[in-house]
């Protein structure tokens, strides 16, 4: 990949090209920048670039002389690659366009200053306008800048990765998930586990779930036109979802849905016994995509302990603690809920569960008229 950057000021570029990914990559031939001095090729006897507009009007435009010879001195035709001009009514920039741009075998770039070029000069030489962003900058340097870094990275070899420039925002259509590192732990705020314990099959369903969480609350017009399979809208639907009832009840902190999907087996395994559980889970489960209705398993007797009635919500309010799980099996949605929680707010959900971190206690509300609420504690033992 070779990029000619025609400017008035190739001292702002020099720094930012000979340090970090792009210095490197610059060292090692893999791209390469040539900075062209528009002044050099001014006719004027005082190297003089710029002149006032005809029509009037305040500020100076750049002159088509000396860009048009610039030109044709180092981008002689038939140019085989894009010729740019850095300028704010341009295309936007995006991913997609500097995909195009990473297939050309030349780029040239011209940066505009002043009040903008002469329009001759753009009509002789230039293909095409692109604008980095709906703002106005002094010069179109660091537009310029911004093009070579983007369109670099995209070249073999630059990132030394493949992957690195594959699984990034708007590359695959969608933000880019949060990314962590060493420590694990870093004063007192610690690493998402999933991304710690090696299975990378779950550590794949994490990131994609943030990602399209990212985009949906940031960039949501992103979603429109990107590559989407089903368990990414099933996915989009309970983030909708969530979104809806956390406006309902502030203060609720949402769990991944991995987490809230393994919710299930993690409360069967706790409160329903292991000879009932087989059997258990085939009536509670069964036919409902492991959504689960799982009161069914104190209405059809798999649990055995349990207070049912007016009573529940004492015997749980009672000993409410400091912090707790609350499952919506409808939504299949989990969060954590720290402090107390209104039941009258909570009725609105319809079907819900709570259960205390430890999985020892429980209530849950049915949502139909005769059939709990329901409370059930067993002993820590049990539990283990």
């Amino acid at each position: 990949m070779r990029i000619k950057v025609f400017t008035l000021f190739p001292e702002m570029l020099r720094p930012m090209l000979g340090a970090s990914i792009l210095g490197r990559a610059i060292a090692a031939g893999l791209i390469e920048v040539e900075l062209i001095d528009i002044r050099a090729y001014s006719a004027d006897k005082h190297r003089n670039t710029d002149d006032y507009p005809f029509g009037g009007g305040a500020g100076m435009v750049m002159a088509a002389q000396p860009i048009v010879d610039a030109f044709a001195a180092h981008c002689p035709q038939p140019f085989n690659g894009r010729r740019v001009y850095l300028s704010p009514r341009g295309r936007t920039l995006n991913q997609r366009i500097v995909e195009e741009l990473a297939r050309e075998e030349e780029i040239a770039l011209l940066c505009g200053h002043y009040e903008g070029v002469d329009q001759r000069a753009l009509d002789s030489v230039i293909d095409e306008e692109l604008s980095i962003g709906d703002y106005v900058l002094t010069g179109g340097e660091l537009g310029a800048l911004v093009v070579i870094d983007a369109v670099a990275r995209l070249i073999p070899g630059v990132l030394g990765s493949e992957e690195s420039s594959e699984d990034e925002s708007f590359t695959t259509g969608l933000l880019e998930y949060p990314q962590y590192t060493r420590p694990a732990n870093f004063r007192g705020k610690a690493a998402p586990e999933v991304l710690l314990g090696g299975n990378h099959a779950e550590i794949v369903a994490w990131r994609r779930e943030q990602s399209l969480s990212l985009t949906l609350d940031r960039r949501p017009e992103l979603l429109d036109a990107a590559p989407l399979d089903d368990g990414d809208r099933d996915t989009l639907a309970r983030l909708k979802r969530a979104r809806e009832i956390e406006a309902r009840l502030p203060g609720l902190a949402r769990q991944g849905l991995q987490a809230a999907d393994q919710f299930p087996k993690g409360w069967f395994g706790a409160f329903v016994p292991e000879a009932s559980r087989k059997a258990a889970k085939r009536q509670c489960f069964s036919g409902r995509r492991h959504v689960g209705y799982l009161w069914q398993a104190f209405s059809m007797g798999f649990i055995p302990a349990y207070t049912e009635g007016d009573t529940a919500w004492k015997h749980w309010h009672d000993k409410q603690e400091e912090g707790f799980l609350l499952y919506l099996p409808d939504e299949r949605l989990l969060y954590r809920v720290r402090g107390g929680i209104d039941l009258e707010a909570l009725s609105t959900l319809g079907h819900f569960i709570l259960a205390n971190q430890a999985l020892t206690r429980t209530y849950v509300r049915t949502g139909k008229p005769g059939k709990g609420p329901y409370y059930c504690e067993i002993q820590k033992e049990a539990a283990q």
